[in-house]
């Protein structure tokens, strides 16, 4: 039984101040603390949905808007947020970029891109592993392409990666990494400068893991790497070296990137503040990229579950207000993840409201019985208050990218931009 100060709402209606005292779901499968939540941010919102559709929310604990109605209040609350970032956040993250193109534009843009850097990534490996010289200075300008299609649109490219087939796994893992890692940046507001710096490095991280075995990959482990696969970080560092790469801040964010604040890392067990500030974004995009599209694609976890884990990973492998900036950045469904609906379909993401990470486009593409849906339709979720769920669809939860075969997405890309596909004059 409710009070007349408690009223259960759908998570899409929550909003800045309100106070959560109970979920639909049991708070020990949560990471939240059990007195409640708080919601102060975009992204508190976000992790509640990760878990549950409706939760009750408490009006007698819930901040009061008429704190900030008043002039002097709003620019009170202003002063005080400022005060109240992070150093990093007010020393790197100064930048706006608006978007500039649709995603059907960027996506024939960019296209070639991901197939030219991978031809890249390849012939540096090759080249590498056979004691040959390699040209590292391409990879270099096709970052500077990377930074500015992500600048234009960040969904084009994450949508790329998702449903592009790669000869082998690496050279495809590395190229998310840069992808994740630009787009993460171009939303906490990076310059270009360091934008080009991050992708670059990033890039470079897939010389020395190319050495490493299949076998070595495929055992992975985000808290406990093998001796083998740590070896990768002293081979890119070598490898570099002899191709004359001589930009030392790129290098240093690359000797760094494996190393966590709470000394837990690798090579050197480099704590806090002396882990450069692009190396933990690199760390943490790395360690994301890798729970939802691990070296063996069986242990895949959802971007939501993916979520979770970096969560519990504040203040000791990573600092917490990076994590919580973030998964404001990325969301919790972001371009290209699997979900399930709240028809049971299963759907993949295809672009996203940056403002409103809870509004999404979503091509169904399997019924929730499993089957491969014969039509296409692109679906605009909108969370309308007042409306009942059974009238507007919603995203239930993530899952996998692996439940999905790739052929399907494929076929999905094809819809949407080639308009080639059968399915597409069966859809007119």
């Amino acid at each position: 039984m409710l009070s007349l100060e408690q009223k259960e709402v759908h998570v899409s209606q929550l909003k800045h101040g309100m106070f959560v005292s109970r979920l639909d779901v049991p708070w020990e499968r949560t990471h939240f603390p059990l007195q409640g939540i708080l919601i102060r941010s975009e992204s508190d919102i976000e992790q509640i949905a990760a878990y549950c559709n409706f939760v009750i929310v408490d009006e007698a604990r819930s901040c009061k808007p008429a704190r900030i109605d008043s002039p002097m209040g709003k620019a009170q609350s202003r002063a005080t947020a400022c005060n109240a970032k992070p150093a990093w956040q007010r020393r790197h993250c100064v930048e706006k970029y608006p978007i500039r193109a649709t995603v059907r534009e960027e996506v024939h843009l960019s296209h070639s891109l991901l197939s030219t850097m991978e031809r890249q990534i390849y012939l540096i490996c090759e080249h590498t592993l056979r004691c040959k010289r390699a040209n590292i200075e391409q990879l270099v300008d096709s970052s500077s392409e990377v930074v500015e299609s992500v600048i234009r649109n960040p969904d084009a490219l994450a949508w790329l990666c998702r449903v592009r087939a790669s000869r082998r796994p690496i050279y495809m893992h590395t190229i998310r990494l840069a992808v994740w890692g630009t787009i993460a940046g171009r939303q906490l507001g990076l310059n270009r400068f360091s934008l080009n710096h991050m992708c670059t490095a990033l890039l470079m991280t897939g010389i020395g893991k190319s050495s490493v075995s299949d076998k070595a990959l495929a055992g992975y482990s985000p808290t406990k790497p093998s001796l083998e696969y740590r070896q990768h970080l002293q081979e890119t560092l070598y490898q570099l070296e002899q191709l004359r790469f001589y930009s030392d801040d790129i290098t240093d964010t690359v000797a760094h990137y494996c190393e966590r604040i709470d000394g837990s890392g690798y090579p050197n067990q480099v704590t806090g503040s002396e882990i450069p500030f692009l190396a933990q974004i690199c760390g943490l995009v790395e360690t994301y990229e890798l729970l939802i599209n691990p070296y063996h694609c069986t242990r895949a976890i959802s971007p939501a579950n993916a979520v979770v884990y970096l969560n519990k990973a504040k203040n000791q492998q990573f600092d917490a207000s990076l994590v919580e900036e973030f998964i404001k950045a990325i969301g919790i469904y972001p371009t290209g993840t699997v979900v399930e609906l709240s028809s049971g379909e299963l759907g993949v993401i295809v672009s996203q409201d940056s403002k409103k990470r809870l509004r999404a486009s979503v091509v169904p593409v399997l019924s929730a019985q499993g089957d491969i849906l014969k039509n296409y339709r692109l679906l605009d979720l909108s969370y309308a208050s007042g409306r009942d769920e059974d009238q507007t669809m919603a995203i239930r939860r993530g899952v996998p990218s692996s439940v999905v075969p790739r052929g399907i997405l494929e076929e999905t890309h094809s819809w949407l931009f080639d308009r080639r596909s059968d399915r597409t004059r069966a859809c007119r």
